[in-house]
C-alpha cells in the first residue's frame, strides 16, 4: 500500500506565496502614499500668486527678455525637468502639442533647468522638433511646477497657461485645450485661458 506524501511542502509554498503577496501589497501602499504626498497637488499650490491673471502676465513680461527671439509670430513654451517622475504621464500630451505646433508652423521651445551645454545638445538630439534651452535665472524659482506650458500669441499675450494634463496620471485630456488654442491662433480667435484648477502630478521647479 502506497503512503500519502506529506503536505508540509505544499503548505510552506502556499504560505511563502501569501507572504510575498502581502509584502508586495504593503510596498505598493507605501509607494502610493509617498507618491500622493510628494507629487499629487494643485498646479499653483506652491505659487498661489499665479492664481491671479495679472500676476502671471507680469511674471511672463519679466521672463520674455531672457528667452530667444521669436522665429514665428506665435510660440509654445514648455517647461520640462528631465528627471521629473511626472514626465512619463505627461509625455503623450507633450508629444501631441509638439506635433501640432510643427504641423501649424508654430515655434516650440522647451525650457529646462540649468544644464551643461553637452547635456542640452544630447537632449536636443532626442527631441529635434523643439528648441531646448537651459535657463539659469532667479525668475524660474517662482514658476509653479512642471511639466507645464505657455502659448504666446503674435501680440506677446499669454493665451494658454497651465499644465499639460491633470489627474494622478495626467489622464485628463487638457491637451485638447492646448491644441484648441493653437488652432484658434490660426484664425485669430484665441482668447486667454489660464488652466489652473485641479490636481495632478507635478514637480516643483528646481
Amino acid at each position: 500500500m502506497l503512503e500519502t506524501p506529506p503536505k508540509k511542502t505544499n503548505k510552506t509554498l502556499v504560505f511563502s506565496i501569501m507572504a510575498a503577496l502581502a509584502l508586495w501589497l504593503l510596498a505598493l501602499l507605501v509607494f502610493a502614499s509617498w507618491y500622493q504626498a510628494r507629487y499629487i497637488k494643485s498646479f499653483t499650490e506652491d505659487s498661489p500668486t499665479f492664481l491671479q491673471a495679472n500676476q502671471t502676465e507680469k511674471w511672463f513680461a519679466k521672463l520674455t527678455p531672457v528667452l530667444p527671439q521669436k522665429t514665428t509670430s506665435s510660440r509654445v513654451i514648455q517647461f520640462w525637468q528631465p528627471d521629473c517622475l511626472c514626465n512619463r504621464f505627461a509625455r503623450p500630451h507633450a508629444l501631441s502639442a509638439t506635433n501640432l505646433a510643427k504641423e501649424l508652423g508654430i515655434e516650440h521651445i522647451t525650457v529646462i533647468p540649468n544644464r551643461s551645454l553637452q547635456e542640452v545638445h544630447s537632449l536636443q538630439a532626442l527631441n529635434p522638433d523643439t528648441k531646448i534651452i537651459s535657463l539659469d535665472t532667479s525668475l524660474m524659482k517662482h514658476w509653479p511646477a512642471s511639466p507645464s506650458l505657455l502659448i504666446e500669441d503674435p501680440l506677446a499675450r499669454l493665451i494658454y497657461f497651465g499644465p499639460l494634463g491633470f489627474g494622478a496620471f495626467c489622464g485628463q485630456a487638457s491637451t485638447s485645450v492646448i491644441n484648441s488654442q493653437m488652432l484658434k491662433l490660426q484664425e485669430s480667435k484665441a482668447k486667454p485661458f489660464f488652466n489652473i484648477i485641479g490636481k495632478g502630478c507635478f514637480c516643483p521647479w528646481k
